[in-house]
């Protein structure tokens, strides 16, 4: 049986729909945080949970306890800044956790890491940016995980250690404060969505079912790849608001510009299909309605 360990497995949602479509393939699945087990209780049934920093012993104590085969590291402090400090911070976290768990999946000969990143890193591109495109990020989040890619790669030539790099677009779906889960929760509270500066900005949004179904993908394929996963076509923000808003009959607002607003790279996802088999089937309009009547569901049940 295959043995797969979700690094950040208590705080990310996206860990959920993973732990139920890995066991229902046949895999065990082994968690991996430093936060208390947040998930539905039909869940513990399916994993085993470690509750760590991911510091280098603790992470040989759960090499050495676990047959672990692959590595899904999803753990990751969320840069929510563009602010020197914090932002400085948070990386210097992302970065230390990310060689702490290479190591150990050197040391433990593992048969591939998984390393989510983001289409961050290509920064702002006249063109549409494929993997080998010159990687110039604009925000400390591309710049982060620019840096966590090099050692990736680093471990595999030193190591061979076996990888692949998923490239994300703006996952939604998930429990994040980001543009689309920020204005879902206002629609349910009956406000207005919200646009800041024009809402001409373009994002290139992806809805959690689809990354999760690329993340399964390259458990056997890909290997030693990067590859971006995103969607066929950009949104404007203005596109988005309106789509949420439509939803609970409420016309956007608009409010001034935020640095986090900056425009995203139109990237090519060929290569998703060409070694993955992959694409994007969830539209931007149904993955927010699926999106909206979970969050409605969540609410009740508080």
């Amino acid at each position: 049986m295959v043995k797969v360990l979700v690094t950040g497995g208590a705080s990310n949602s996206m860990a959920v729909k993973l732990v139920e479509k890995l066991t229902a393939n046949g895999m065990k699945v082994v968690l991996a945080d430093n936060c208390e087990w947040d998930f539905d209780i039909n869940l513990k049934g399916m994993a085993s949970y470690y509750k760590t920093d991911l510091d280098k012993r603790e992470l040989a104590t759960i090499f050495k306890q676990e047959d672990i085969d692959i590595v899904l590291h999803l753990k990751q402090e969320l840069i929510t800044s563009n602010a020197m400090k914090d932002s400085f911070d948070q990386s210097e976290v992302n970065i230390a956790t990310t060689i702490n768990v290479l190591e150990a999946c050197a040391d433990a000969k593992v048969k591939k890491v998984i390393f989510p990143s983001a289409i961050s890193v290509y920064g702002n591109q006249t063109e549409e940016a494929v993997e080998d495109t010159f990687l110039d990020p604009a925000l400390f989040e591309g710049l982060s995980k620019k840096m966590e890619e090099k050692y990736v790669m680093h471990y595999h030539k030193l190591y061979s250690l076996p990888y692949t790099i998923l490239r994300f677009a703006d996952i939604y779906g998930i429990q994040n404060k980001g543009f689309i889960t920020a204005n879902l929760e206002r629609a349910l509270d009956g406000q207005a969505p919200v646009i800041y500066g024009d809402g001409k900005q373009l994002r290139n949004f992806i809805y959690i079912d689809d990354a999760v179904d690329a993340i399964l993908a390259s458990l056997t394929k890909g290997d030693n790849e990067i590859i971006n996963i995103a969607s066929q076509r950009m949104y404007s923000f203005q596109e988005a608001a309106e789509m949420i808003g439509e939803q609970v009959n409420l016309h956007p607002i608009y409010k001034d510009s935020q640095d986090e607003s900056a425009s995203s790279c139109s990237v090519s996802v060929a290569k998703a299909k060409n070694f993955l088999g992959w694409k994007a089937n969830i539209s931007l309009r149904e993955g927010l309605a699926k999106a909206m009547q979970q969050l409605s569901v969540k609410k009740l049940s508080n």
